[in-house]
């Protein structure tokens, strides 16, 4: 990446409808990390790639020049030909600009809001260590302000059973079994390298790590396709670092809160990952194979 941390930089941002209200207030904190970025000397050029993965009809020459209105880089606004999941959409993205030259890519989502300084020192970080592959900011709640724990340890069917029944969490055990889960044994002001699972909502990786593993599992359609992809990354040599001093509010996640519809999908792409990356049903830490 020679004196920048980073030439060019492609970032993938995948929305299922197009929410003016959440979408354009993510761009534009997006923007100001990514202009930090440049003044530091961390980045030289940047193009945003909206992947539409909706079904309602989109005017996609429109909504681009929108965006563009207040990008200052390259933005493209591109179909996703109806709703194939998160890791789809973004394997289509990263697998049509693989001949672009782009240094790395951020896979990021629409609910976040990015600290001014989150690029720039995640992007000195990759620069900095050959080995790293993948680099994750620290994720805060956009109305408490609280750590939202994005990075993980392996999971186990406990685990996840506490995390999508209440009547569980009244169980001492299985409470301090999710602390260790989400690493809450380590202050969430201290660097981490070799982070076991990494949250999918803002993933900041080299093109040669994604290119190494093909991008997303697509047989996950929504949830365990972030997780998978940190277990592969790790068996192939790839060191994945969290940076407290990059900052990211987000509101997503929390499956157990959402429709019914939504467990299912989480409960199935579970299954899929035990079955491929080894079952657990306690103890945390460390995939089995």
């Amino acid at each position: 990446m020679a004196d920048l941390a980073c030439r060019r930089l492609a970032v993938s941002l995948v929305v299922h409808h197009w929410c003016e209200t959440e979408l354009y207030p993510a761009v534009e904190t997006l923007v100001k990390s990514l202009l930090a970025a440049r003044d530091q000397g961390a980045l030289g050029e940047a193009a945003l790639f909206v992947v539409y993965n909706g079904e309602a009809p989109l005017d996609f020459g429109s909504r681009s020049r929108e965006l563009a209105g207040f990008f200052p880089f390259r933005v493209e606004v591109l179909p996703a030909q109806a709703n194939r999941g998160y890791g789809k959409a973004n394997n289509l993205l990263l697998e049509s600009i693989a001949l672009q030259a782009f240094d790395a890519a951020l896979v990021m989502n629409p609910d976040v809001e990015v600290a001014e300084q989150a690029l720039p020192r995640m992007l000195w970080r990759l620069s900095g260590d050959p080995s790293c592959g993948l680099v994750v900011p620290r994720l805060l709640n956009p109305e408490s302000g609280r750590d939202v724990y994005g990075c993980k340890r392996y999971p186990s069917v406990a685990v996840l059973a506490v995390r999508q029944f209440r009547l569980l969490q009244r169980v001492p055990a299985l409470l301090r079994l999710n602390a260790r889960y989400e690493y809450r044994d380590r202050r969430p002001e201290w660097e981490h390298r070799g982070v076991e699972l990494c949250s999918g909502c803002f993933m900041l990786a080299r093109m040669r790590f994604w290119q190494d593993l093909g991008g997303f599992d697509t047989r996950y359609f929504m949830y365990f396709e972030d997780f998978d992809l940190s277990v592969r990354a790790a068996a192939r040599g790839w060191v994945q670092v969290y940076e407290p001093g990059a900052v990211v509010r987000h509101s997503g996640g929390g499956a157990a809160r959402k429709p019914l519809k939504h467990r299912l999908w989480f409960v199935r792409s579970a299954f899929r990952f035990f079955m491929r990356h080894g079952w657990r049903f306690w103890r945390v830490g460390k995939a089995p194979r």
